[in-house]
């Protein structure tokens, strides 16, 4: 399998909740924070994402209506290749409603772009995107209680290239950060420039591996059996490896290392 068009990032969504006064904005409200992250790329110097707003749809805890509602967020750009591992960019942080949260809908702008190579790529957003995408977040927002949502965008399924141009095609998933288990462990040698795929049902999911380490990591992974493939650069010589393995609910399956062989 070739690696060069694999492409992977995250958004990680952190709804912090926090008490308050009698006449505080905070009163029977969640206190989102909404911040950025990634799983870095290959062959990708540069990943600049421009979004341009956030919005969330709510149903009211009492009335139980669903209203979509604009984020404090201002429009920006943002080289994602930069939030590896658990490094992440806060987007929003302010009070939101108690309730439950349905979807999100991110709306991308037309200044994203991609440097590969040392050469800049304008990302290009097909019409049909123009408007935004909307994911299914499905969260319980409740008073004084810390909830985290996680979306995540994956890139190498997202990111077409065409006649030399590049397309954007969201490909989103979003769960509540204490959701399903997890998977970790580390690709080695570094020298394979091995990327990690992960599929259970039709579920597909792609890494890249830290480059100093080889590390890895998967988060809001349904319970079962899960495939997991360790595949190299072809032009290292390195062989694939793939391995089956149970991921439980609130578990992290930790793989340790993994080491391919010639």
């Amino acid at each position: 399998m070739k690696s060069q068009k694999i492409f992977s990032f995250v958004f990680l969504f952190m709804l912090l909740l926090s008490s308050c006064g009698k006449n505080d904005p905070s009163l029977n409200a969640t206190r989102l924070r909404i911040n950025l992250t990634d799983a870095a790329a290959i062959r990708i110097s540069e990943f600049n994402l421009e979004i341009s707003s956030i919005e969330a749809l709510q149903a009211d805890s009492i009335a139980g209506q669903a209203t979509w509602k604009a984020l404090e967020y201002s429009s920006d750009v943002y080289n994602i290749l930069t939030l590896t591992n658990g490094k992440y960019k806060q987007l929003v942080d302010q009070y939101f409603p108690i309730g439950h949260l349905k979807k999100l809908k991110i709306v991308f702008g037309n200044n994203s772009s991609l440097k590969i190579n040392g050469n800049l790529h304008n990302l290009i957003i097909p019409e049909e995107f123009l408007d935004g995408v909307v994911v299914d977040v499905n969260a319980d927002l409740y008073p004084n209680y810390i909830s985290s949502v996680m979306v995540d965008i994956n890139a190498a399924l997202s990111i077409r290239e065409i006649n030399g141009n590049y397309f954007f095609y969201p490909n989103l998933r979003a769960f509540p950060e204490t959701f399903g288990g997890s998977v970790k462990g580390n690709a080695l040698p570094l020298e394979a420039n091995p990327y990690v795929i992960i599929v259970h049902d039709t579920d597909t999911l792609i890494s890249i591996p830290e480059v100093s380490t080889g590390a890895f990591l998967f988060k809001g992974l349904k319970e079962g059996i899960w495939k997991i493939g360790i595949i190299p650069d072809p032009a290292t010589g390195y062989k694939d490896s793939l391995i089956t393995d149970t991921v439980y609910s609130g578990k992290e399956l930790n793989l340790k290392s993994i080491t391919l062989k010639k």
